[in-house]
């Protein structure tokens, strides 16, 4: 396993980066270093100031582990019966959704969180905007892009 510290000029750009692919502020200060760490399979988690990212090539998602990361995205909570499908990486569908924030557009990063105990158990992608998902009954509205005990969860291990 690699593990390294980013010079400030890269630690700017990686910012930049995260904070463009994903749509939100990280609302960092400018003096904020990542420190990244490679366990294999080409996944680099990147750390910054308690925020935790997984970068897979030019991909970024913000890692469940990370509950600082979590909180700059809009969430959605799903009934019980929707925990084991998401856990083994399928789609949220709309029947599962108990209750969202309005997240805006299609493409956008949501947190998945069960009802009980509002614990993030996965992150998807929007599938269509949540005005649509409001009117919807049937269909898919996020993408899993990363849940609990997925390949991500179990590279963070070695971190």
């Amino acid at each position: 396993m690699k593990k390294w510290v980013l010079s400030r000029r890269d630690s700017a750009e990686i910012i930049q980066k995260i904070e463009a692919a994903l749509k939100v502020d990280l609302k960092l200060p400018k003096s904020a270093q990542a420190d990244c760490a490679e366990p294999g399979d080409g996944v680099v988690f990147v750390a910054l100031d308690g925020l935790v990212f997984v970068q897979a090539g030019e991909k970024f998602v913000p890692f469940l582990g990370s509950q600082e990361a979590l909180g700059l995205f809009p969430g959605a909570m799903v009934d019980e019966g929707a925990i084991k499908f998401l856990v083994n990486g399928a789609d949220v569908m709309r029947p599962g959704i108990r209750s969202f924030d309005d997240w805006g557009e299609a493409g956008r990063v949501v947190v998945v969180r069960e009802e009980k105990k509002g614990r993030a158990i996965a992150i998807g992608v929007a599938q269509v905007p949540s005005a649509e998902a409001k009117g919807m009954t049937k269909g898919s509205c996020l993408k899993n892009l990363h849940h609990v005990g997925d390949r991500y969860w179990e590279l963070h291990k070695a971190v």
